[in-house]
């Protein structure tokens, strides 16, 4: 079932396997987030934003909107 990071419950894994925002996808690319990767939800600041994840050997803090733009699938 694709869907989004932001959707992503802490303390649950998900498969990279796409992005919707090219800018975005470079900056994730460049840290080691390519589709196929798996991805970690690690924390959520108190209001929902922004949001750690683990991929690739990396704790990784963005902001919701910008999860959002990430597509990911539950293995």
């Amino acid at each position: 079932m694709p869907a989004d990071l932001s959707h992503l419950p802490v303390g649950e894994s998900a498969i990279i396997r796409g992005f919707k925002d090219e800018e975005i996808s470079l900056k994730l690319i460049e840290l080691g987030c390519i589709p196929g990767s798996q991805i970690t939800m690690i924390r959520k600041a108190p209001f929902g934003d922004p949001i750690a994840f683990a991929c690739s050997g990396s704790l990784i803090s963005i902001r919701m909107q910008e999860a959002a733009t990430v597509l990911i699938e539950y293995p």
